[in-house]
């Protein structure tokens, strides 16, 4: 039988490695919603199909692709991702909010 060290037992993760997940977070979560906008104004405007559509899909790759391997992390990599992404959100809403197309 092996003995536990409490040295050893570490029961939060370490702070820097949250903050690294918090950031991936707020990267992949302004990158989204760029993109979110620019789709918008690509559907107001004649011959953006395509363009449309791709920008979609690949936007939404990148949020589910990032949330997944989040995810796979465990719960508190998850949490700093999606605190990372309510960050970028607020960011980019305000700064696109006064901008007119």
């Amino acid at each position: 039988m092996s003995s536990i060290s409490l040295t050893d037992f570490h029961p939060w993760p370490d702070l820097a490695v949250l903050g690294a997940w918090a950031s991936l977070g707020f990267v992949v979560g302004a990158v989204y919603f760029r993109a979110l906008w620019r789709t918008t104004l690509w559907l107001t405007e004649a011959g953006h199909g395509a363009a449309t559509a791709a920008l979609t899909v690949l936007r939404l790759a990148l949020l589910v692709g990032s949330l997944v391997v989040a995810t796979l992390q465990g719960p508190l990599p998850l949490m700093a991702t999606a605190l990372g992404l309510i960050v970028a959100k607020i960011v980019v809403v305000r700064r696109v909010k006064g901008t007119t197309p």
